[in-house]
């Protein structure tokens, strides 16, 4: 691992955790899954790099567009939070709630009372 990865038959320059993955299965004949090579490459002090400047066809005018228009419509929407979407009174039978569903966030259980309406 401390040679190029073109030394060991790969394209280019760059280390992945699939191409350690195959050079330890060749070398040592054991099959590991992805995950196991991150760990003990970081066990043993590799980490991750960042390219250190960006790509030479980087076109900044079309990221900012895209930033801007697409960007937007393909972020998931963040939950809205309804009024007694989370409540943490858990209504069982036999639970201190008496099993009817006080509205939020007044539990009997609690030592709290709803509201008179």
């Amino acid at each position: 691992m401390g040679r190029s990865p073109a030394v060991h038959g790969f394209g280019d320059r760059r280390w992945t955790l699939g191409r350690a993955q195959a050079v330890i299965a060749r070398r040592f004949r054991v099959s590991m899954l992805v995950a196991t090579v991150r760990r003990l490459l970081k066990r043993h002090g590799w980490s991750w790099r960042a390219p250190a400047r960006r790509a030479l066809e980087r076109d900044e005018h079309a990221v900012e567009l895209w930033k801007k228009e697409v960007g937007p419509r393909v972020k998931a929407p963040r939950r809205g939070s309804a009024p007694g979407s989370s409540s943490s009174c858990a209504v069982r039978r036999g639970d201190s709630c008496g099993g009817e569903r006080p509205s939020p966030p007044f539990c009997r259980s609690r030592g709290m009372e709803p509201r008179a309406a």
